[in-house]
């Protein structure tokens, strides 16, 4: 049996971390469509990863 993570590691919770659709430009623009939504994690040797959200019932959740 795997063990589980140390405290120190990073978890996305289950839980929605964003929600709609629509995204205000900052000008005066039109509203525009949410096609993707990422969180980012950048690590102190340079490192990225990005962790692509999933839309469903109406909010973004993690993977």
């Amino acid at each position: 049996m795997a063990e589980p993570p140390g405290e120190d590691v990073l978890v996305v919770p289950p839980i929605p971390l964003a929600t709609g659709q629509l995204l205000e430009p900052e000008d005066d623009g039109p509203p525009v469509r949410v096609t993707k939504v990422e969180i980012v994690v950048t690590t102190e040797d340079g490192g990225e990863l990005r962790i692509p959200l999933v839309h469903r019932h109406g909010a973004w959740w993690a993977p």
